[in-house]
């Protein structure tokens, strides 16, 4: 994550036509604007500020008249680059434009930004919340623990510091209001460590939270009451203790193994008996197959004997017509029609009624032979099938003998045991159930304690506080103590931060009891202590930091003790700030010019209040 300035490009005012623009430009690193009073210096610091959002319109100075519009140019770091953003001087929404326009008009509306804070709409406040990746931060707002969202005027009071901020008797990070101090020092700490407040329940939540929990609680512990009221009542009517059930059940121990014995010899001698009367009805199976499959045979075979014999009467009645047939006189063919002196005796056709005897003659002795075949395989079947249906039935007895053994004899016996070891289940399962339930009740005792813990401590809840840790701040205070020894500060040695006024101590004394040129020239550290800290951390943070008035210690003190007059804290201030913050952006307002060894190294403006020299003020002198 690398640091991600916002910068200040310049501000303007452009009126009716023909009115000469207001411009003012800036630059990175320092700008100062300096000169004499009444020449719209503190109006910039106003005008920056309104731009950026603030609710209160500009202040009606009579050099304002004539101008309707006021415009600001931003840069920004990432790829959106340049954007110049208009609003009406007597307020309303913005419009927004890419690059600079500072004093030419844009051709488009451009973008309307809401004035008003929004995270579902366009805003002013979301867009730059965004450039800065802070967009859908959530900050405290009370001390009950509410949160809200996070809103770009939470940051600009920290980076725009107008003349009567910087000299409040108050803390830098805290405004006049004590309803938003929560969230004013939420934001303080968003800056310093880059965590907000979205993970922060509130105080009224967490009460309501624990309310509705105490309520379940409450029913729950009826609930186990009446749980508990039954269990005991359970035991009672059982009549034994869970350590009486202990022992019984150590002593059924050694019956159960016994009765298990005889119920697995029993078992044993059962299988034995099952097994071989299962082999000999497989056996006696086996039987009934092949009868069945014999049967099956014989039928076959009848039905095919009865074909062989229909076969033979068929052709024994063409042999017996062929014949006849042979000793009719000569006639007409009775096939083909021919007359008998047409008809070739000596050759082969069809009609041949000798050849038809023969072949007749011959398939009579073939199928008789199979006949012959068939009968002797019936009676072979027929033998098997005497032999097999006798052997079944050898079997019957040795079945019937198995079967009455198992019924009689073994199958009680089996049952006796299996009765006696019931029994003894029965007497475990009663003695097992005092122990459960004894230990439900111990178990429901526990939950019963741990919610009325719980119910104790929901009712004791403490306010959530704003987590910032002391070495956080220390570094933050040393960070501000090194600005000020570079400064020369006088009696600078030791700085730490007051959690309590959310504000510096400097050698022991409090920074709000000092003088008011005291106070500005120390807010001013503070302010540009804290953008340091956040680049130097890569922490988000605006990237600019606008002064009014820091030191004003040395041309309006409140006494003595309040006056830097004789110090070189003016010479040392402007060079620390002319060669550190090349990569971020300061913008000073004073009456008093800075010194000249670092004219060179600034952008530097100064108003004259002559017209006759330089530049007169922000606005031009009108004509």
């Amino acid at each position: 994550m690398t640091w991600q300035p916002l910068q200040l490009r310049g501000i303007s005012f452009i009126g009716r036509e023909g009115k000469e623009p207001a411009l003012l430009r800036f630059r990175s690193g320092l700008n100062v604007i300096c000169g004499a009073s009444d020449t719209g210096k503190s109006f910039i610091v106003e005008a920056i500020d309104y731009l950026l959002g603030a609710r209160d319109p500009l202040r009606d100075i009579p050099e304002r008249i004539g101008y309707d519009r006021a415009r600001l140019s931003l840069e920004t770091v990432d790829a959106d680059g340049q954007f110049t953003l208009q609003r009406s001087t007597t307020g309303g929404d913005f419009q927004k434009w890419d690059g600079d326009w500072l004093l030419s008009n844009p051709s488009s509306t451009g973008i309307i930004l809401k004035a008003k804070h929004s995270e579902n709409t366009n805003s002013l406040s979301s867009y730059l919340l965004q450039s800065l990746r802070l967009a859908g931060k959530r900050v405290k707002k009370s001390q009950a623990g509410d949160t809200q969202n996070l809103s770009f005027r939470n940051l600009s009071k920290l980076v725009v510091v107008q003349e009567n901020s910087i000299t409040k008797r108050g803390s830098p990070f805290l405004s006049e209001q004590r309803t938003s101090n929560t969230a004013d020092y939420s934001v303080f700490k968003l800056l310093l460590t880059g965590l907000d407040d979205s993970a922060l329940i509130s105080y009224a939540q967490q009460q309501a939270e624990a309310t509705n929990r105490q309520q379940s609680n409450a029913a729950k512990l009826e609930m186990l009451n009446e749980w508990l009221g039954e269990l005991h009542e359970e035991l009672n009517q059982i009549g034994i203790t869970p350590t009486e059930a202990q022992n019984q059940l150590l002593e059924l121990e050694a019956t159960f193994e016994q009765q298990g014995h005889i119920i697995r010899q029993a078992q044993s001698d059962l299988n034995e008996r099952m097994q071989i009367r299962r082999s000999i009805l497989d056996e006696q199976q086996s039987f009934l197959d092949r009868i069945a499959e014999i049967n099956g045979l014989l039928s076959r075979f009848q039905l095919l004997q009865r074909h062989y014999q229909i076969d033979i009467e068929r052709l024994e009645a063409i042999q017996e017509s062929g014949t006849l047939f042979v000793l009719l006189d000569h006639a007409p063919c009775p096939l083909c029609g021919s007359p008998p002196e047409e008809q070739h005796y000596q050759e082969v056709c069809d009609g041949n009624v000798e050849q038809n005897i023969e072949a007749a003659r011959a398939e009579i002795s073939k199928i008789s032979k199979l006949l012959i075949d068939l009968e002797d395989t019936v009676i072979d079947l027929e033998n098997e099938l005497e032999e097999v249906t006798a052997r079944k039935e050898e079997l019957d007895p040795r079945i019937q003998s198995l079967t009455q053994e198992i019924q009689d004899i073994l199958a009680p016996a089996l049952g006796n045991a299996e009765a006696s070891l019931n029994e003894l289940l029965g007497r475990s399962n009663q003695l097992q159930k005092v122990i459960d339930v004894s230990y439900r009740i111990e178990h429901l005792e526990e939950k019963r304690l741990n919610l009325l813990e719980t119910s104790e401590t929901l009712s004791n809840l403490a306010v959530p506080t704003i987590d910032l840790s002391k070495s956080v701040l220390d570094a933050f205070s040393q960070k501000v103590q090194h600005l000020l020894q570079t400064w020369g500060f006088p009696n600078c040695d030791r700085v730490h931060f007051d959690e309590s006024d959310k504000d510096i101590v400097i050698n022991g004394q409090l920074r709000t009891s000092r003088g008011k040129g005291l106070r500005a020239i120390t807010h001013a550290a503070m302010s540009i202590g804290l953008m340091e800290f956040c680049r130097e951390r890569n922490l988000p943070h605006p990237g600019f930091v606008v002064l009014d008035s820091p030191l004003l210690a040395y041309y309006e003190p409140e006494g003595v003790a309040d006056s830097l007059e004789g110090t070189d804290l003016k010479i040392r201030f402007y060079e620390y700030l002319a060669n550190n913050h090349n990569d971020s952006q300061i913008i000073i307002v004073e009456n008093e010019h800075p010194p000249e060894s670092t004219t060179e190294k600034i952008e530097l403006t100064i108003f004259t209040r002559n017209p006759e020299r330089g530049r007169f003020g922000f606005f031009p002198v009108p004509s």
